[in-house]
């Protein structure tokens, strides 16, 4: 649980600071070539750089006003740990995020996210996030969406 804390802090205060996270607060608590598999919409990626690009640096730039309103619960047992937030995190989106336009509607972001460890160092986090919710508290209900595309099924 430590070093999950510990990558938590490092990313606060980059959150704080408003930088972009260079690649070597990462290498801190991550090993070079970890995977990250985030939920549909997003994917997965492999290595630092490949994260970097594909989810941490749009995630910091088309996503503003960001509020971590805490998590419920952190847990760890052996090589795991994660955390869970019922909203854990606020946030407005500026456009470019998932391909939508932006707008002013701030919006809750449920998070899951399980880590492993290998040795000294994170080496894979499985990430769920409830984007249905989120897309819906900016009104675009994805499910009636469907459901009205198939009247009858």
């Amino acid at each position: 649980m430590a070093l999950v804390n510990e990558m938590i802090a490092d990313l606060n205060a980059l959150n704080e600071s408003g930088d972009r996270c260079p690649p070597e607060i990462l290498q801190k608590t991550w090993h070079d070539d970890m995977i990250w598999y985030g939920p549909t919409g997003i994917g997965a990626t492999y290595t630092i750089p490949r994260y970097q690009e594909q989810h941490q640096y749009p995630f910091r730039t088309q996503l503003k006003d960001k509020v971590f309103n805490g998590h419920i619960a952190r847990f760890a047992e052996g090589n795991y740990a994660g955390f869970f937030g019922w909203a854990n995190l606020t946030n407005t989106p500026t456009g470019g995020f998932l391909g939508l336009p932006g707008n002013d509607t701030r919006a809750d972001m449920r998070v899951v996210d399980i880590y492993r460890r290998d040795g000294n160092k994170l080496a894979e986090n499985w990430v769920f996030i409830d984007l249905l919710h989120w897309l819906s508290m900016q009104g675009l209900d994805v499910l009636k969406r469907i459901r009205d595309t198939n009247p009858g099924q």
